[in-house]
């Protein structure tokens, strides 16, 4: 296949697919565009603005493409465009998928982190998604004040979702097209056939759903005769060529494999950002999959990352799988260095008490119990490293975000942690990255395209132990 130019990828439409407010549709929509394009030929690049792992997760499921994160907050600006170009190498069009209501960022007073934000950086087109439900002329008016709020943001289209009827289909298009002169360029009705199922961190990750595609196949159909798709075509086609990218994170051609990263992925474990594993990859790091529940060993490795999921869902088959927790506990005992975020965290303490109660035995590598609980703990974070860290050493500064419906308790008055909190909550209110060991697990997901240093300094941390 032909290589395509960093050039190339900044010139191919793309298009923001984002939502009046939460749960307007937009991921539903997102799927369905992505879905009806590829059955017209074109190979699809989808996006997802903010931090999250399970929309993506269908994204990727329905493309067969990984699914990339645009997020302002945990990202550098510049590093946001190599982010986009990066994804789009091969792919013909971009379906970027927003985050919260359109112009939702970290607080009220700024752009920071929002939709609109990425969306301009990007020079996108955007199609605003509109739950139309009790609503009629008032759409109208909903639909100019998103216009004339921020007049730098391309506003193109409007999708209304949840429609009852096609009088009401008309009566929203008629209002809207008369009030803020954009166009109506799909009207969806209501359908309990394609509602997304949800648990308590929100939608079910792909990983845990036997077969998708009689679902996806739902969505294409029920959106096929309700949108427009040449006159979506033609909105994404109207985006403007990007300035070059000048490549900071991702090499043209991988570096040598200096070492062997095991990453725990399956059913239990399945959150992470696609731009952290290629960035381990493309910088020497030779991933090893590997599942704490199905495979009979670890592998051979120079260090682990455990990424989030949702070990809470499967704790009596984490628990059957003694042999492989009793070797990740005695690599850490050996000082191999092992990272791990949120679900990894949690399976690494001593125990986990499900929402019924019920209390299976994990890692036990920190003396401390993981229990479920009704509050959810959701939050952008800034830590500052106060110990020397597997990926930064004392003064810096990372950013990341926590979502989780757990806490740990019966933590050792004499736990060390290597991150002091500024933003956010992490372990106790004040403290993340639990360090005994080499290990360093937090609450805390890190992106880390926030800085190259973050994926040197692991693998470096990786080649010091594989020379012990």
């Amino acid at each position: 296949m032909k290589p395509h130019s960093n050039a190339d990828s900044l010139k191919k439409p793309r298009l923001v697919v984002a939502g009046a407010q939460s749960s307007s549709g937009k991921t539903t929509v997102t799927l369905g565009l992505a879905g009806l394009l590829m059955k017209r030929g074109y190979l699809v690049q989808t996006f997802k603005v903010g931090p999250d792992y399970i929309d993506p997760s269908y994204h990727t499921g329905i493309t067969r493409r990984p699914c990339r994160n645009l997020d302002s907050w945990m990202v550098p600006l510049p590093h946001l465009l190599e982010i986009f170009a990066h994804g789009m190498e091969e792919a013909d069009i971009a379906l970027v998928e927003g985050v919260m209501g359109l112009y939702d960022g970290i607080h009220g007073a700024g752009e920071a982190g929002s939709t609109a934000q990425v969306a301009k950086r990007l020079k996108a087109p955007v199609i605003l998604v509109v739950d139309a439900h009790s609503m009629a002329r008032s759409a109208g008016a909903l639909v100019l004040g998103y216009k004339s709020f921020d007049p730098q943001l391309s506003l193109r289209g409007v999708i209304l979702n949840r429609v009852s009827s096609l009088s009401h289909a008309q009566w929203c298009k008629e209002a809207i097209e008369k009030a803020a002169k954009i166009p109506v360029v799909g009207a969806i009705p209501k359908s309990g056939e394609i509602e997304m199922p949800e648990r308590h961190l929100g939608l079910i990750p792909v990983k845990e759903k036997e077969s998708l595609g009689g679902y996806f196949s739902k969505i294409i159909s029920h959106m096929e005769s309700h949108v427009d798709l040449a006159m979506i075509l033609d909105v994404a086609a109207s985006a403007p060529k990007l300035p070059e990218v000048k490549k900071v994170l991702f090499p043209s051609t991988s570096l040598p494999k200096k070492v062997r990263v095991g990453v725990a992925l399956d059913e239990a474990f399945n959150f992470y950002y696609q731009e952290n594993l290629d960035l381990l990859s493309l910088h020497g790091a030779e991933l090893v999959p590997f599942s704490p529940i199905h495979h009979r060993k670890l592998p051979e490795v120079d260090g682990l990352y455990l990424g989030g999921g949702f070990p809470e869902v499967l704790p009596r088959e984490l628990e059957a799988n003694k042999t492989v927790r009793n070797e990740i506990r005695k690599a850490a005992e050996d000082s191999m260095p092992v990272y791990a975020e949120c679900g990894g965290l949690m399976y690494l303490t001593r125990s986990i008490t499900d929402f019924n109660g019920r209390t299976y035995r994990m890692v036990g590598i920190f003396d401390g119990r993981t229990l479920m609980t009704k509050k959810l703990c959701l939050n952008y974070t800034l830590a500052k490293v106060v110990k020397g860290h597997l990926l930064a050493g004392p003064g810096a500064k990372l950013k990341g975000h926590e979502f989780h419906y757990s806490k740990i308790v019966e933590i050792p008055r004499d736990a060390v942690f290597a991150y002091s909190m500024e933003k956010g909550y992490g372990i106790d209110g004040k403290h993340d990255a639990w360090n005994l060991y080499n290990t360093y697990a937090s609450y805390m997901h890190v992106h880390f395209a926030h800085s190259l240093k973050l994926v040197r300094n692991f693998i470096a941390h990786c080649q010091k132990y594989s020379k012990h």
